[in-house]
């Protein structure tokens, strides 16, 4: 659940900078992710563990659910990734993020019902049709993965612009002026 808490947080965080900015290519896009995440519930998050390697190493191996289509694993590298970049936006608690490394096998669990046919592999779902898994209802409604690119969005950040994000949320970045940690702020376009 912490997982599936952070990227809602993220994505919610996103959606009011991207409100802030009056940027509604952005902030429709991170309201999309948001949808898809909140469908997607706990059962839709990938189970994690934590490794030691031959040289003492410490990682963690990401397993992904079976059900869940591949899409969401770019997806939510990038929704992952957002923290790190926006050291300005995001408050980091805890300790240093570890490797991660794709499992090669996935977890076996039950989909949520009513997600969208797009959201499971296409196996899953023949395999569903032919009984070998659980059966679960699917929704009816026509709704795509958001695919996303990252992008620097602010590099030309107006002093307008500056002083919205800075009212909006109380930013004020000690020793870098917004525009130098223009580089820093990244959003994400759906395509």
């Amino acid at each position: 659940t912490q997982k599936l808490e952070r990227r809602l947080q993220i994505a919610a965080a996103m959606i009011r900078i991207s409100e802030a900015l009056a940027n509604n290519e952005q902030c429709d896009c991170w309201t999309r992710i948001l949808d898809s995440i909140s469908q997607l519930g706990t059962m839709g998050m990938s189970d994690d563990e934590q490794i030691l390697d031959t040289q003492g190493q410490h990682g963690i191996v990401v397993y992904s659910p079976t059900f869940r289509h591949s899409q969401f694993d770019e997806l939510f590298n990038k929704v992952d990734s957002i923290r790190g970049l926006e050291k300005y936006l995001f408050t980091r608690v805890g300790r240093n993020r570890l490797p991660r490394i794709r499992g090669y096998e996935g977890i076996e669990r039950s989909p949520p019902a009513n997600l969208p046919s797009s959201f499971y592999q296409p196996s899953y779902l023949e395999a569903m049709k032919k009984g070998v898994v659980n059966v679960v209802a699917i929704s009816k409604e026509k709704t795509t993965i958001p695919r996303c690119v990252l992008r620097q969005s602010l590099e030309n950040l107006d002093s307008d612009s500056s002083q919205k994000l800075t009212d909006t949320f109380g930013l004020q970045p000690i020793g870098i002026s917004w525009s130098a940690a223009q580089c820093l702020v990244l959003a994400v376009r759906c395509r």
